[in-house]
């Protein structure tokens, strides 16, 4: 049995999907628990899709006794083997009090999967945090970098924690075809094309980006492009930003695509200024469209991206260094295509969503057998 809270559909949810439509069914039965509001309704269509049950559960927040009374009565109904709660951040699955709704329905293997770990929220969300890791066997990590925070604010033993990266459907991702935006956009193919996709929130960097984007146009290099791709809070504010910066005709705003991967083979480059970030889907699957990625140096990224290799990290929040690594791209594009097949390669060899739920199960079988944890990846 899965758990998530999430109001909408994000990376962490992304993250939910793929590994259980990667899961060997012959084995396990998975059944998911999410709020019945609109934000995951194509989420839990495609669940069904693929023959899952999904139940809805309601919890208002973190002292909600009702929602964690109607929690405990699906578990003692459906009695899972096993619980495996999503946490995007500390702020979500109740601060983790949703393990002690179940261990107190006598759902005692408990695994769950930390995407945000350094989102350490207020002393009594920590608090609930700590207490709340008392029921869980098993902790997930997307990246090695959550393990300072799992171990130092959240009071995990480090025996419990296992590190298994994010991985994509490189598949189903093959069978993208173009969208065909640069002719839409009428950029010939002599403009290179940088992109960003996510939510317009401050978090994810857009403004350094336009900063640095002007930048490289008055360096003289006006044969470059952006597409901004997501919808946001800072979606009216970064237009009028584009506006006052002269970016008119260089800038696009393409709002929420469904065809992300479709968009990814007509760019050059994706570029993920985040200032926080766990490990993002976005650059995963723009390695598998062979394209390099310029990102922020933060948490997991590194994780996934070789430096001169694969993609160029940067400072978070240097514009300076932001424009510099795209100034690299555009002068040699030779370097930018190897890096973009290099790219691909690493995504093949370590980021699978095959490769994932494998560990995953792995740690399955060693929580309901009660045996040590596999190593970490």
């Amino acid at each position: 049995m899965y758990f998530s809270d999430a109001p909408y559909f994000g990376g962490a949810e992304r993250y939910l999907e793929l590994l259980i439509s990667a899961l060997k069914r012959e084995a396990y039965e998975p059944c998911v628990l999410t709020p019945g509001g609109a934000g995951l309704r194509g989420f839990r269509e495609r669940l069904g899709k693929m023959g899952i049950a999904t139940l809805d559960v309601s919890l208002s927040g973190p002292y909600d006794i009702s929602g964690y009374m109607e929690l405990a009565r699906i578990i003692r109904k459906w009695k899972p083997d096993l619980l495996h709660v999503n946490l995007p951040g500390t702020y979500d699955a109740q601060a983790g009090l949703v393990t002690l709704a179940a261990w107190l329905a006598n759902c005692r293997s408990i695994v769950t999967t930390e995407h945000l770990a350094m989102v350490e929220g207020t002393w009594k969300r920590r608090l609930a945090k700590r207490f709340s890791n008392l029921f869980v066997r098993a902790v997930v990590s997307i990246a090695q970098s959550n393990l300072e925070f799992l171990t130092r604010t959240s009071r995990v033993p480090l025996s419990r924690i296992v590190v298994i990266h994010n991985g994509v459907n490189i598949a189903e991702l093959d069978k993208a075809v173009p969208s065909h935006v640069r002719s839409i956009l009428g950029l010939d193919a002599s403009t290179f094309v940088f992109a960003i996709v996510g939510s317009l929130v401050a978090r994810k960097g857009h403004r350094y980006l336009l900063k640095a984007i002007t930048n490289l146009c008055i360096a003289g290099y006006g044969q470059v492009a952006l597409l901004i791709v997501g919808e946001g809070e800072e979606g009216v504010s970064l237009k009028r930003e584009c506006s006052e910066l002269g970016l008119d005709g260089k800038v696009f705003f393409l709002g929420q695509r469904d065809d992300i991967q479709s968009v990814m083979l007509d760019i050059d480059c994706l570029i993920v200024p985040s200032t926080m970030e766990g490990m993002p889907f976005v650059i995963l699957e723009a390695m598998v469209a062979s394209k390099p990625v310029i990102a922020s140096r933060i948490y997991g990224i590194p994780e996934v991206i070789v430096e001169g290799e694969t993609g160029l990290l940067i400072p978070p929040r240097d514009v300076d260094s932001l424009c510099v690594a795209m100034r690299r791209m555009v002068e040699d594009p030779a370097l930018s295509r190897k890096m973009g097949a290099a790219g691909r390669r690493r995504i093949k060899a370590h980021f699978s969503s095959e490769r994932m739920a494998r560990g995953v199960e792995r740690v399955y079988d060693a929580v309901l057998s009660r045996g040590p944890m596999p190593a970490i990846e």
